[in-house]
């Protein structure tokens, strides 16, 4: 179970990051230990990749069922690679009426693992996996992904690292805010 200064107050904790870096996996990590609703756009997605706006209608889903559970006054994890600025904003924007605690955990992957990790998707027909076709991505993104972030919103990790360890950095990381002793400065790398 989470420490209770992190229950004290709502959270709205957003993963990041490109595919099969990590993050699906971390997400499901926190919410099985925080116990917090988990939304994952993939889940919308896998239903309406074949609509020409299914992409777009997935993540309409996501921030609705996101507000939702705020609204509610429950923390919730956010599972979306958040390439596009707006992402963020909207994350802010929630966070803000909501009156929750906003992080932005970014998930990170040395190159030949995360072409190994590409190589072995197979779960779905709109998920990229394989290195050409996240080459392609990220060309299409053209940058638009390492836009700037608020540092006391921001937690990077790198995901070489066992899920249990990185579960336990992302605690620290929220305690550490819930306990209000962050001061503005970058948090170190996972």
């Amino acid at each position: 179970m989470p420490p209770p200064t992190i229950q004290a107050v709502p959270h709205l904790l957003l993963m990041k990051g490109h595919p099969a870096t990590g993050k699906s996996s971390l997400a499901r990590a926190l919410a099985r230990r925080l116990r917090w609703p988990l939304v994952d756009k993939d889940d919308a997605k896998d239903h309406l990749y074949h609509l020409p706006q299914g992409n777009q209608l997935a993540y309409q889903i996501a921030w609705q069922v996101t507000e939702t559970q705020l609204g509610l006054g429950l923390s919730v994890i956010v599972d979306t690679p958040l390439s596009y600025p707006q992402g963020y904003a909207t994350g802010q924007e929630l966070a803000q009426r909501y009156q929750a605690r906003l992080l932005v955990v970014e998930t990170t992957l040395e190159e030949g693992e995360w072409r190994r990790r590409l190589a072995q998707r197979t779960d779905s027909p709109h998920r990229i996996s394989s290195w050409a076709a996240m080459q392609e991505l990220l060309a299409h993104y053209d940058g638009c992904w390492a836009y700037p972030i608020r540092p006391e919103h921001h937690l990077r990790v790198e995901t070489h690292r066992p899920v249990a360890e990185l579960v336990e950095r992302v605690l620290q990381a929220l305690e550490m805010e819930a306990d209000d002793k962050m001061t503005g400065a970058t948090r170190g790398q996972g």
